[in-house]
């Protein structure tokens, strides 16, 4: 029997078909008999429980619950007192439940993965490598990635772990008996005194094990965003959609990839049509006023688009833009030159980010005292394909 379990912390009731579309790549590709062990708490639907039965009778395979809310109360009781303001703003507490595998499982050998995945190979090949007495097998982030790691992660930063060992924790082969009793409370405790790290469950489990795990190849945790820049075909590997990279793109290998397990995993009916139908009428509207909000932010005052000099001839082109009009990114290491430049112009003029990360740009204006859609915007919202911008329709995926 191959185990292999999920974290799932539900808010919506919407999410727990990227649980059903991994678990279905799983029984599809593997002849062996598996049990697709579900960390849950009361987000759980009754509706997605028996999705969750259907699916693995139609494959003649296993699926088992486990309501973490009530078989490690204490735990959760205090990751909720004590962390509670930081979960509740930046993440899904059920990033968690993995680090509880040891106090809920009676195996010792155990597979861990994000919900956001395709498993396009026979998971026995991970199940069957040989952990060679590590407590675990899993990625380095780097291969995961193909070199392309983001290299600002607080373990990182710091020094406390490698760039060559750092590991990515969407696919961990676990050897639970490697582990203490008491490691939950162990990373919590870790996490408790580093709250500046990002990453969370990754963080702790890199902080524990990165000096201590057996590294696996690329084909056991690709990253799809890395793979669709060298415009890879699909191949057997297992895919991680991270970074929202589930989209609608059928022209795109691996986009239709996940497309088409899901088709098969039960979670699509006609009330995912109607949803998908609702959430493209949403985004007409946004983008009608969008431009009307930049209509109107620019009553009186100038353009000022931020980029980084590698696209400054592409922003001329498209907006007819002048150099006197462009605020020009050198590294994203350091922003105090331009948080000054923006301080000066910030009454003068309405800024345009034509940053892919946008969410850093945010943070930046907002800080400052800028009002999104007012006073600044994401410019990426205005290109399209043609422009040689690559479209995230993770929106309408998640709305299905």
């Amino acid at each position: 029997m191959i185990h292999v379990c999920f974290g799932l912390h539900d808010a919506d009731g919407r999410y727990s078909k990227f649980t059903g579309t991994a678990i279905t790549s799983i029984f599809e590709n593997t002849r062996a008999e598996v049990t697709a062990h579900i960390l849950h708490d009361e987000t759980l639907t009754q509706d997605n429980r028996e999705k969750f039965l259907q699916l693995a009778t139609r494959y003649n395979q296993h699926v088992e619950f486990y309501n973490v809310d009530k078989i490690c109360a204490e735990e959760i009781k205090i990751l909720r007192e004590i962390l509670a303001e930081k979960i509740r703003i930046q993440f899904s507490i059920g990033t968690f439940y993995r680090l509880l595998a040891k106090k809920i499982f009676d195996v010792d050998r155990i597979i861990y993965l994000d919900s956001d995945i395709v498993v396009n190979l026979d998971i026995a090949q991970l199940w069957q490598v040989d952990l060679k007495n590590f407590p675990l097998a899993a990625v380095p982030e780097i291969v995961a990635t193909q070199n392309h790691m983001l290299k600002n992660k607080f373990l990182l930063k710091f020094g406390l772990v490698k760039e060559e060992d750092y590991f990515n924790a969407g696919v961990i082969l676990f050897d639970l008996s490697k582990f203490d009793a008491d490691f939950f409370e162990q990373g919590l405790n870790w996490f408790a005194n580093h709250m500046q790290t990002e990453c969370f469950d990754q963080d702790i489990l890199n902080a524990f094990f990165a000096k201590n795990y057996l590294k696996l190849e690329n084909k056991f945790d690709a990253f799809v965003t890395c793979e669709d820049e060298r415009d890879y075909p699909a191949a057997k590997k297992i895919y991680h959609y991270v970074g929202h990279s589930a989209g609608l793109d059928m022209s795109d290998g691996l986009e239709r990839l996940w497309m088409e397990i899901f088709l098969r995993s039960g979670w699509f009916d006609v009330d995912s049509v109607g949803r998908l139908y609702e959430e493209f009428g949403n985004y007409d509207t946004e983008v009608k006023n969008l431009l009307m909000d930049l209509s109107a932010g620019l009553c009186g005052k100038k353009r000022a688009f931020i980029t980084f000099a590698a696209y400054v001839d592409a922003i001329k082109n498209l907006f007819d833009a002048s150099d006197k009009e462009l605020l020009v990114i050198e590294t994203f290491l350091d922003f105090n030159e331009l948080i000054r430049a923006i301080k000066k112009l910030q009454k003068k003029c309405v800024f345009i980010s034509m940053v892919e990360n946008f969410t850093i740009m945010r943070n930046i204006f907002s800080d400052i005292g800028l009002v999104e859609n007012k006073d600044f915007f994401n410019g990426m919202n205005f290109l399209a394909k043609s422009h040689g911008y690559r479209f995230k329709s993770y929106r309408f995926v998640k709305a299905l």
